[in-house]
């Protein structure tokens, strides 16, 4: 599939989802897993299917990555992963070249999955993407996401360093545009979150973290921002046709 496919949930939605599941978290896992695999440099795959000369070890998964040689299968599971996908797995974990991705919205301890598919863990063939919005995760991915956004959502802060996507700046670039008490509180706020960086001397950049967050957080503004428009032009229209 190709990138941009992972880049708006709506799109993917649109171009992947089942008919036959009804589903939305289902949908939302896909769409995490092709994540995950595109940015890691698999050639990435939907709703794969393994087919073997011996039936037993024919299944289905909902993605798999390929890059050079290896390959990355996917599942994507709405609560406790089904027998038949625990099954999947223990045939990917034998294999030389495969290994597998579990999504799934709840955590799943190492005895568990040696439990189901002994051998997994050990060899390094299973990892878990957990996603942090539901459940017993959420309180924890709460906190840790909503500190960063804390430190984004200030227009000070963010005068600071949305200029620094373009070039690095002196603290007297700062001072010159801000208050020079909030330049100086803010810089040592910021420093301590690692989103930036002092290579020399009175001399500020985006750490690699801060490049990341502050792009990704504006994607997300705009996303939201275009969803919204888009929203209001419907209902225009669904108001001049009544």
């Amino acid at each position: 599939m190709p990138a941009h496919s992972i880049l708006d949930y709506e799109a993917f939605s649109e171009g992947f989802h089942d008919p036959n599941d009804a589903r939305e978290l289902n949908v939302f896992e896909k769409f995490i897993a092709a994540g995950i695999l595109v940015r890691e440099g698999y050639d990435t795959y939907l709703n794969p299917f393994f087919k073997s000369d011996d039936q037993a070890s024919t299944f289905e998964a909902d993605a798999c990555g390929i890059k050079a040689g290896e390959i990355l299968v996917a599942f994507c599971a709405t609560g406790f992963p089904e027998k038949q996908v625990w099954n999947a797995i223990g045939i990917v974990s034998k294999s030389e070249n495969a290994s597998a991705l579990i999504v799934s919205p709840q955590e799943i301890d190492r005895e568990t999955i040696e439990g189901q598919a002994p051998g997994a863990i050990e060899k390094g063939k299973v990892r878990v993407e957990t996603l942090g919005w539901f459940d017993d995760t959420l309180e924890l991915a709460l906190q840790q996401t909503l500190h960063t956004i804390e430190l984004l959502v200030n227009e000070t802060r963010m005068r600071m360093l949305t200029p620094l996507l373009h070039k690095s700046a002196l603290k007297r670039d700062f001072r010159a545009r801000i208050n020079p008490k909030l330049v100086y509180h803010n810089l040592a706020t910021l420093s301590e979150a690692g989103l930036v960086d002092e290579p020399a001397e009175g001399t500020y950049e985006l750490s690699q973290l801060g490049k990341t967050m502050l792009a990704d957080f504006i994607a997300f503004l705009e996303r939201a921002r275009r969803t919204l428009d888009d929203h209001r032009n419907e209902e225009v229209k669904s108001i001049g046709r009544r």
